[in-house]
């Protein structure tokens, strides 16, 4: 019997959906599996490996032929593909003109690429049209996508243009402050108790370690210049507590996490690994009641901040993906994708919500307190 069945499937997934239905059809298909949706989309599983840069011979052979444009088709063509999916699983027969936290993972592949800006990926997309079609066709082959056909093909640009609509009014590619993803399912307590204990862990080893600064006081160099008649070197060398500054703070989870869990799939079925962060769209960054001073769940009080960062984790539950974030600086325990959000003013902020990629740059940056220099100075906080 269940031969049958699957064979029944396999036909339904072969029979080609109508040209100019096609995001309709994709709906019917995808709709009934939405809480699973997240397990469709292409993006980036949770790794501790140190990314290796290219050798001298990739450098020369990049060099001489389309490698890199080819990187770059490959990631417009599956955040197109990540957006037909999405909406196929969000039921949406219009799209919005902006991308918002709903869309949570559709830009994974544009993070890993090098857009530097909208307008860079646009004249892209347009250049290269016919090669990310194709792509897009090798994707959809199970559906018999037709990216020619005009429906199809003013969906794409549909999807292009709330790229570019988002970046131009957010200055980046990121995503509105909106509702989170489609699932609302929550963590298991099992699940959640391993996620308690590695963040004890991680805040063990945090607190004997301090992130390192460094910055060029622009009256000292022009001072110093002035005196000895010459340049000089103005920067200043400061730290901070690793467990107060929250980009550095993320950073570390994230990295201690994907090493406990990466090779143990079984146990954990953490399937994304994000570093989260919280920016207003001008000015200082606003709490839920538009007041730009946030105050953390045990009482605590911050100064203004100009960001906020904290680590998104995403789980597969039996009923669909569970979105935890972890926010040791405003929570003392992992909370909800939908309850963090709603910390934020929902007119003025704007999330980046990067797949996690460990970094040379940032790792040299944190180390043991003991062993910092006695000239370091503690880095100013804002009153």
């Amino acid at each position: 019997m269940k031969k049958y069945i699957f064979i029944l499937i396999a036909l339904f997934f072969i029979i080609p959906l109508n040209a100019g239905n096609f995001k309709d059809a994709l709906s019917a298909a995808i709709a009934p599996r939405s809480d699973k949706y997240f397990l469709k989309v292409k993006g980036f599983k949770p790794s501790s490996k140190m990314p290796e840069g290219p050798s001298l011979w990739d450098g020369i052979v990049s060099f001489f032929t389309s490698e890199e444009d080819e990187y770059k088709q490959r990631a417009v063509a599956d955040y197109i593909y990540n957006m037909y999916i999405i909406e196929a699983a969000k039921g949406a027969r219009k799209s919005p003109a902006y991308l918002d936290t709903s869309y949570t993972g559709a830009l994974d592949p544009i993070y890993r690429s090098d857009f530097k800006n909208a307008a860079e990926l646009k004249k892209f997309y347009d250049k290269h049209l016919s090669k990310i079609n194709a792509l897009l066709k090798e994707d959809f082959k199970n559906y018999r996508y037709n990216p020619a056909e005009k429906t199809n093909a003013a969906q794409q640009n549909v999807y292009i243009n709330m790229l570019v609509n988002t970046y131009n009014k957010n200055r980046a590619f990121s995503y509105f402050c909106g509702p989170a993803a489609l699932s609302k399912n929550a963590l298991t307590s099992a699940r959640m108790a391993q996620l308690k204990r590695q963040i004890a862990v991680n805040d063990n080893k945090n607190k004997d370690l301090s992130v390192i600064y460094s910055y060029t006081d622009p009256m000292v160099m022009l001072d110093n210049a002035t005196r000895t008649g010459g340049r000089t070197n103005a920067t200043t060398y400061t730290y901070r507590p690793l467990r107060e500054e929250c980009a550095a703070c993320s950073y570390s989870f994230c990295k201690d996490i994907c090493a406990v869990t990466e090779n143990k799939y079984a146990v954990y079925k953490l399937i994304r690994v994000y570093e989260l962060v919280a920016k207003a769209r001008s000015g200082f960054l606003k709490d839920k009641n538009g007041k730009d001073r946030f105050t953390s769940s045990s009482g605590k009080s911050f100064p203004q901040w100009d960001y906020h960062a904290a680590s998104l984790l995403v789980f597969a539950e039996k009923d669909g993906p569970a979105f935890v974030v972890v926010d040791t600086i405003l929570e003392k325990e992992p909370v909800s994708y939908e309850h963090w959000l709603s910390l934020f003013d929902k007119t003025s902020t704007y999330f980046s919500i990067k797949p996690f990629i460990r970094s040379k740059d940032s790792e040299s940056k944190i180390m043991k307190t003991s062993e910092m220099p006695r000239s370091y100075k503690p880095h100013v906080i804002r009153k």
